[in-house]
């Protein structure tokens, strides 16, 4: 191949990152650039889109120069990225306003009034999506009750990564998987429903035409490219949503493989050849970014949003690593302190947009170790009722891959094995979903002639984790009083079911 590099970028909450890959090479380089949320007033959220573009800018002329690549070498670029946000644009691709951020919670009363005006069970039908506050629907009605002058000069309402690619090469589309966490979409046509925007008065054309799917290219990089660091005329495949790009990129794309990974919510992703769709909305249903395979999702908000926290907080944001090597001091069940990792409210195995994060169990002589390990604990106290969640509804593991920052932790993901009492396979590269994106741009430019080919040429994980029984043990009784804790200090959430 004469331009055999490719470049993936992932568009995630506070930083994107881009990684360089090469088809006999593997991974070669990353790049992550970091950029702040955007707080103006108690519980709101905010992006700016300009500072995905100049991330994006920064991110890939640094990945080449850590390979000594030149530009005119990229055979192609792929883009994926946040679902469950929207970017406001008017007639010239400008942004008009802040995105409002998935984790948002400036008006949780108007959201409900939204979601009961069809009810959670008729959402759920139609977008195969449990409708939780800060998707897209629900910031969009925001948009035009609060901010009108804002609202009737919207022309475009476009995912982050579609966003980016109207920047870089004038188009205006999107794939399958990106609107799937809009409660705008409907799986079966896998596009945008009718029904809903009639409903809810979202005028259809604002709305991006699902036009390509996430392998192929969807046109050529004008002269912006010069201000990313390539140059024109690179191919822009179309690429997905950053959860799909996550599973494709730590290799999980055959039914029965589950990918797991922790940013700022935690995610579960069981891929499947046949659609199911779960009446309580617990599983979100989506297509792949490969062809003929589905994924089945549950988001936990708040996980890794707690640990974040917590960092800043009391941690002086210390590097997480050194953060957990102080944790692992410390045993099997914190010294008695428990934590709910719920800081942005509690969304699966159970649902309660109020509930907020509390550790339980404070004594004189817990220090940061106890916390941080007390959140570690609490997170991975959530993972046995998630699988549950899937065998309970006929899908099946056959493995668990573990990507994102968290599969750098031995500790952690021990914690993790054993609490499960299964096996976890952590991904070698944790920067799954751009390493995804950029397997999709192989696709699109034929430096993979399939998926399946990309995986196996980039993608590299470690030897598995495997649970200690006598920790399983352990851990099968502290998770139980962790359940028992929950329901007495949240008593709203015992017996409480997803879809009320």
């Amino acid at each position: 191949m004469s331009r055999p590099w490719l470049i993936g970028a992932d568009v995630g909450s506070s930083c994107l990152k881009a990684a360089l890959v090469h088809p006999q090479r593997g991974v070669v380089a990353v790049s992550e650039q970091h950029y702040p949320m955007y707080r103006p007033h108690p519980g709101w959220a905010q992006n700016d889109p300009e500072d995905w573009y100049r991330a994006l800018a920064r991110a890939i002329p640094a990945a080449l120069a850590q390979a000594d690549v030149a530009a005119s070498d990229v055979g192609a670029l792929c883009l994926v990225g946040q679902r469950d946000i929207a970017v406001l644009t008017d007639e010239a691709g400008r942004a008009l306003a802040p995105v409002i951020h998935w984790s948002d919670r400036r008006a949780p009363d108007e959201t409900t009034t939204a979601y009961d005006r069809l009810g959670r069970r008729r959402l759920v039908d139609i977008t195969g999506t449990l409708p939780i506050p800060g998707l897209v629907l629900p910031n969009l009605l925001w948009t035009r009750r609060h901010q009108p002058d804002l609202w009737r000069r919207v022309r475009h309402v476009l995912q982050p990564k579609d966003y980016l690619a109207l920047r870089l090469t004038g188009d205006i589309g999107t794939d399958p998987t990106s609107p799937t966490r809009s409660i705008l979409n409907d799986w079966r046509t896998e596009t945008w429903s009718e029904e809903l925007c009639d409903v809810y008065g979202i005028p259809r054309e604002l709305l991006p035409e699902v036009k390509y799917r996430p392998w192929q290219v969807r046109g050529e990089l004008g002269t912006a490219a010069h201000e990313i660091g390539l140059v024109p005329g690179t191919p822009l495949v179309a690429g997905g949503g950053d959860d799909p790009a996550a599973a494709l990129g730590s290799g999980v794309i055959e039914p029965g493989g589950v990918s797991v990974g922790t940013g700022s919510s935690m995610s579960w992703r069981a891929v499947a050849e046949r659609p199911v769709l779960d009446p309580t909305g617990m599983l979100g249903l989506m297509p792949h970014v490969v062809p003929d395979r589905y994924l089945h999702e549950m988001v936990a908000v708040g996980s890794g949003t707690t640990l974040r926290w917590l960092r800043g907080a009391f941690g002086a944001n210390a590097p997480y690593e050194e953060l957990i090597a102080g944790a692992d001091e410390v045993g099997p069940g914190s010294d008695g302190l428990l934590c709910f990792p719920y800081i942005e409210g509690a969304s699966v195995p159970i649902q309660d947009d109020h509930v907020r994060a509390v550790f339980h169990g404070i004594s004189g002589h817990h220090g940061l170790p106890h916390f941080v390990r007390a959140t570690l604990e609490g997170i991975a106290y959530q993972y046995p009722a998630l699988l549950n969640a899937l065998t309970e509804r006929g899908l099946r593991m056959t493995s668990l891959t573990i990507s994102d920052g968290e599969a750098r932790s031995t500790a952690w993901n021990q914690i993790k094995a054993d609490v499960l009492g299964h096996p976890l396979v952590p991904a070698l590269r944790v920067e799954a979903p751009s390493i995804g994106a950029a397997i999709l741009a192989g696709v699109g430019s034929d430096a993979f002639a399939t998926p399946r080919e990309g995986v196996d040429a980039v993608v590299r994980v470690d030897p598995p984790i495997q649970p200690v029984p006598a920790s399983h043990h352990t851990y099968q009784d502290l998770r139980l009083h962790w359940e028992r804790t929950r329901d007495q200090v949240f008593p709203q959430l015992a017996g409480l079911t997803v879809l009320r």
